[in-house]
């Protein structure tokens, strides 16, 4: 199923695209659209696409679109849409030709519609051929039983089930916190959550290559012992590790890890920490691993990455360095579809809570705190609360 919007061209870009070259002149009137497909067995309908603030701007060889714009969708299922993911393509061999856009959280019920904004940049190489300027295709919808469909050619289903996980972990934190006391108890979770989130120490990084550096950082080389922060209901056990560290600059750490559950796990997230010199611990996001992550129960495995990063503590920071790193396992997707995230009780008593980032739901929901009170995100939790659960 494809749907096509023609987008307004500003007169300006008509001037500039007069300026190329004979062989860079199509009539644009072919090439100023926008279509937006379904992939057969995605129960989706488009009902309207807006692009017309969309921006198209020549430079060198290559045509720059700044998509702006949205979609707007009705579910035509059965099971409830609690996300979607967009593949928007431009050019599928150009680097910058091909973006994502990700949106979760959703409560469409059948019959229902919602929108997903599109504010993106994207490159075309000119001259333009015949066709769509952008192509927009629905990549993947997660449904609210975890199941999915759509072709998930960009790994959509992982990345979108982890966020619902962390999600749905941190809604029923703050409707239980509504029920144990109601609207103020509320109220002060999700001030406690804007304090944290201010309060998070955050890092400058940068990849410093693989090779060696170009100028030496301070100190010589040393290899850190990582830390472990253990978690007794994690499928996973992280049993040593270590990284080489110079100053500021550190490898990817070497974590040796076991799965100890009863099922396969086939891809998992280990979260890495760094401390500095005054003991202030900072996340680093995922260590990226540089091996297939298919574990079978009981199997034992080495994973790191042969990237190095210069770690920025901060202008005010003097000379702080890698004084100490942790680890953590972030997120596990088992074999049987099920997915793993620490539980808020775990990261509250390991400390993480302090340190890592919250999620996107909690930023989600403290910013709707911050916006429009209590009663706001006390309807929104209702509305995404799992079946069975009966609201307060």
């Amino acid at each position: 199923m494809r749907f096509q919007v023609r987008v307004p061209v500003a007169v300006a870009v008509a001037v500039c695209l007069a300026q190329q070259p004979a062989s860079a002149q199509l009539p644009w009137g072919a090439n100023n659209r926008v279509e937006v497909e379904i992939p057969e067995g995605v129960p989706l309908r488009v009902v309207a696409a807006d692009f017309g603030a969309s921006e198209f701007e020549p430079r060198g060889g290559a045509l720059v679109i700044e998509l702006a714009g949205s979609v707007r969708f009705r579910h035509e299922g059965d099971n409830e849409v609690r996300a979607v993911t967009l593949a928007v393509r431009a050019e599928e061999r150009r680097l910058g030709g091909r973006a994502a856009v990700s949106v979760p959280s959703l409560h469409a019920a059948r019959g229902q519609e919602f929108e997903v904004p599109v504010n993106l940049r994207v490159l075309r190489p000119l001259p333009l051929p015949p066709g769509p300027a952008v192509r927009i295709a629905a990549d993947a919808v997660l449904f609210d039983t975890l199941a999915s469909t759509g072709p998930d050619r960009l790994n959509s289903v992982r990345k979108m089930k982890a966020r619902e996980m962390e999600a749905r972990r941190d809604r029923a934190y703050f409707l239980s916190q509504w029920r144990a006391g109601g609207r103020q108890r509320l109220a002060s979770a999700m001030q406690a959550s804007l304090r944290r989130q201010a309060a998070r120490p955050r890092l400058h990084i940068r990849l410093a290559g693989a090779g060696p550096a170009t100028a030496a950082p301070p100190g010589s080389p040393r290899e850190l012992q990582i830390a472990f922060v253990h978690d007794p209901e994690a499928p996973l056990a992280l049993e040593q590790g270590t990284a080489t560290v110079t100053g500021t600059v550190s490898d990817v750490p070497r974590i040796v890890l076991r799965n100890r559950s009863a099922v396969g796990i086939s891809r998992f997230e280990i979260g890495w920490l760094v401390a500095d010199s005054a003991g202030t611990a900072y996340s680093m996001g995922s260590a990226p691993s540089s091996r297939p992550q298919n574990l079978s129960p009981g199997e034992r495995v080495e994973t790191g990455g042969t990237g190095r990063f210069e770690i920025g503590f901060g202008p005010d920071d003097g000379d702080l360095e890698i004084d100490g790193m942790s680890a953590y396992v972030r997120v596990a997707h088992l074999e049987d579809g099920s997915v793993w995230v620490p539980s808020r009780t775990a990261l509250e008593q390991s400390q993480l809570m302090n340190s890592i980032p919250v999620s996107a739901e909690e930023q989600r929901l403290s910013q709707m705190y911050r916006e429009r009170g209590p009663d706001a995100v006390l309807e929104e939790l209702r509305k995404l609360r799992p079946a069975g659960d009966v609201a307060p």
